[in-house]
């Protein structure tokens, strides 16, 4: 199975409880042999990442750079919580285009998406997703993008508009890890 890992990489504090919940679903994809995929950036995939690696799991970072001095200086991010590195093919316009380059890039590749928390990004990733036709489960516990996705696709839903759209998205709002979890395991079955 692979599974997608999307979320805030924003430099704020993370709580106790975000680190613990990041941890655990790290350590619990690792346990089932999942390939995890990451943008292979800060933040929470950064925190899934590393967890996994320390038990064994394999984790593909989609860099929006070209190459790794790239990723290191030009974007500041790590190269700790990832076990293979793929890197875009071509500069884009400008660093937005890279990241949309990336996310594009790495999207159709997972069977289910999980989404704790972010920003702009991680909805853009999102929507992604939800055109590539992939079973979403966002994190309410972790809010930002999770909560203004799940408000958007409900606000559609609920007004049957162009219905044609939905084709084959499966939306899961859950509340924390622990249900996540859940909804891997029956995915699995």
């Amino acid at each position: 199975m692979k599974v997608t890992v999307y979320g805030g990489t924003n430099n704020k504090e993370y709580t106790k409880q975000e680190m613990e919940c990041s941890h655990k679903l790290g350590k619990y994809l690792a346990g089932i042999g999942a390939e995890i995929l990451t943008g292979a950036c800060r933040g929470f995939p950064q925190f899934v990442g590393q967890e996994a690696i320390k038990h064994g799991g394999k984790v593909i970072g989609y860099s929006p750079a070209l190459n790794e001095k790239d990723h290191v200086e030009k974007y500041g991010f790590p190269l700790d919580a990832v076990t293979h590195m793929e890197y875009i093919k071509k500069d884009g316009v400008n660093q937005a285009d890279n990241f949309l380059t990336r996310s594009w890039e790495m999207t159709p590749y997972s069977d289910v998406v999980i989404a704790l928390g972010g920003s702009w990004g991680t909805y853009t990733e999102l929507l992604f997703s939800f055109w590539y036709k992939k079973t979403i489960i966002l994190v309410k516990g972790f809010g930002g993008a999770c909560e203004a996705f799940h408000n958007t696709w409900t606000f559609f839903d609920e007004r049957c508009i162009n219905p044609a759209v939905h084709h084959g998205a499966n939306i899961i709002l859950v509340d924390n890890v622990e249900q996540a979890i859940e909804q891997i395991e029956k995915l699995r079955k």
